[in-house]
């Protein structure tokens, strides 16, 4: 039976939460393993729920996924109702959309790096303190837009499908998740930064494996604030993580350049224990390229390979090639101490550079925000 006109419900919020929270871990990971991911088929539908996510308006960004939300943790209440309060007529129960979205989507969005907006309170304009949403009120500034999540939201009352409102949902976090990968993070730096402080950062920051992705920004980061502070090279080019180094034409993950060009090293960054296979092939094509220096970030060499390791660096010697192999820790930690505070800051710096500027994903950037906030 329909509830009645008068009756209103108090949204379960640690429960939206929890949906909120697992929904969102599990968008990333697929999202990750799937680059092209799709969670709704129609590219109508699609397009409107993208459209609102980034919509100039901050109320619009959270109205999906709060009316989304509320939808998911009850099923029984209109995604269409904005307050308890009802107009005369309604045979629906109403529900207090704001709360949800100040005590759960603003927390959580703050979180995600204010992917949204910054607003702690989202529904606190006069767009969303209405009753419950229609199509053509010309009250708002954008009525197109206003229509387009009104359509969003009738198609999931009129289907009353649990299944589609959830892949609705997904769709949402999608987008927001994707939004969050364009934005460039704020990493706190701390204005003075010890020996002892920027060795515990990078430390526990390749503590989390990450496919390399965190031990090439650090390297990134290391060989761009030696090149700035000693002036051994003039830049540092540097490949996708995901990218060979053939196919984007280096010699190796970093290459550090002369004013003319030319690569004056070659810079090898891996996150696992170093191979032969590694060394062989990055040894063939830094000779294809000419280059002389080739040095290899990795955290170790097994202990059957060591000798073999060996043999093979002392032949490249004595065919021209200088190869270093250094823990990316213990080397930094002598650059650190030798280029002192101003080359500290300068490092950590471009730590975060490294992670905008090639799109690492979300979650190693706010570990390393996390980091410096700690620091």
């Amino acid at each position: 039976m329909p509830r009645s006109v008068r009756e209103t419900q108090a949204l379960d919020l640690a429960k939206a939460k929890a949906i909120l929270l697992d929904e969102w871990a599990r968008v990333v990971s697929d999202a990750m393993a799937q680059p092209d991911l799709v969670y709704v088929p129609d590219p109508v539908l699609r397009d409107a729920i993208a459209a609102s996510v980034n919509h100039r308006q901050v109320a619009y960004r959270f109205c999906l996924p709060v009316q989304l939300l509320g939808k998911l943790t009850d099923p029984a209440l209109d995604c269409l109702c904005l307050q308890k309060r009802h107009e005369a007529g309604e045979q629906v129960s109403g529900w207090d959309a704001r709360s949800l979205g100040s005590k759960v989507l603003a927390p959580f969005n703050h979180d995600q790096e204010d992917i949204l907006g910054s607003s702690s309170d989202p529904y606190v304009g006069n767009p969303m303190r209405i009753p419950r949403m229609r199509r053509g009120d010309e009250s708002k500034k954008d009525v197109a837009g206003w229509d387009t999540l009104v359509r969003v939201l009738e198609d999931v009352e009129a289907r009353r499908d649990a299944a589609f409102t959830l892949t609705l949902f997904r769709q949402v976090l999608l987008v927001m998740y994707r939004r969050q990968q364009s934005l460039r993070f704020v990493y706190p730096v701390p204005p003075r930064v010890s020996l002892e402080t920027v060795t515990a950062l990078a430390a526990a920051f390749l503590g989390e494996r990450s496919g390399g992705d965190r031990a090439l920004a650090l390297c990134g980061a290391l060989f761009d604030a030696i090149g700035e502070h000693f002036g051994l090279y003039a830049r540092v080019s540097r490949a996708r993580i995901n990218a060979s180094d053939e196919a984007v034409g280096l010699a190796a993950d970093l290459e550090c350049l002369d004013r003319d060009g030319r690569v004056v090293l070659a810079v090898e960054v891996k996150d696992r224990r170093l191979t032969l296979d590694d060394v062989e092939g990055t040894i063939k094509k830094a000779r294809r390229r000419e280059v002389r220096d080739i040095f290899f970030a990795a955290p170790g060499t097994t202990d059957d390979d060591r000798q073999t390791l060996d043999d093979r660096i002392g032949r490249a010697f004595a065919g021209g090639q200088n190869v270093y192999v250094f823990d990316l820790v213990e080397f930094g930690r002598g650059v650190w101490a030798l280029g002192g505070e101003s080359l500290r800051r300068t490092f950590l710096v471009k730590v975060g550079e490294h992670l905008d500027t090639w799109n690492t994903q979300p979650a190693h950037r706010q570990a390393w925000r996390r980091l410096l906030e700690s620091a």
